[in-house]
């Protein structure tokens, strides 16, 4: 296997494992700490930029040349095709290089955008996280005074109870009194 083959084929996996991990259902922490990841290093960085932009260039001459090769057609007898198997594992290769650097660049165009939609779910779910907890102290807010409201009725109920019980305690009294006031009049009648 050719140098520049295995360093395209080292590509293509971790391509394909940098994807893996950005579409598993990762925790807020982690996914935060990859949008700063890409942040950082990925989109502000021009080094990086620039290396990306030489192996961009240099996985579409390979992906244009290996097309070029891989669709020049088999050599011709007089009677058919000519199936050597040289020419034939050749042709093989070709083929395979259009489909590895074919995917490399696809891969190229798709993890961008992957990382700019991981952006905006971290950002949403931040402001959903921020707007659950306003919304939260709003809601206890309410549902203090609320509260505080019920509390006062009651005490209020209760006071005019209080006053109820003692004003009929003083009536009981007043008539027990009066009852027993009769009943010794009543005696020393008789």
């Amino acid at each position: 296997m050719a140098v520049y083959l295995s360093i395209l084929f080292g590509l293509l996996v971790l391509q394909v494992v940098t994807l893996v991990v950005l579409s598993l259902p990762l925790p807020t922490l982690l996914r935060k700490a990859i949008v700063k990841l890409y942040d950082q290093f990925l989109y502000k960085s021009s080094q990086v930029k620039t290396i990306l932009l030489v192996v961009n260039i240099l996985v579409i001459s390979l992906f244009v040349d290996s097309y070029k090769r891989a669709s020049v057609p088999l050599p011709k007898t007089e009677n058919g095709l000519m199936l050597q198997p040289e020419i034939l594992a050749t042709k093989a290769y070709h083929q395979r290089n259009v489909y590895i650097s074919g995917f490399i660049l696809y891969s190229m165009i798709v993890i961008p955008i992957m990382l700019g939609l991981i952006t905006r779910v971290t950002k949403l779910s931040s402001e959903i996280s921020t707007y659950k907890t306003d919304t939260a102290d709003e809601n206890e807010d309410e549902d203090l005074k609320m509260l505080k409201q019920k509390l006062d009725s009651k005490i209020q109920s209760l006071e005019i109870l209080e006053k109820q019980y003692s004003n009929r305690k003083q009536f009981v009294d007043e008539h027990k009194l009066g009852a027993d006031n009769k009943d010794s009049l009543f005696k020393k009648t008789q």
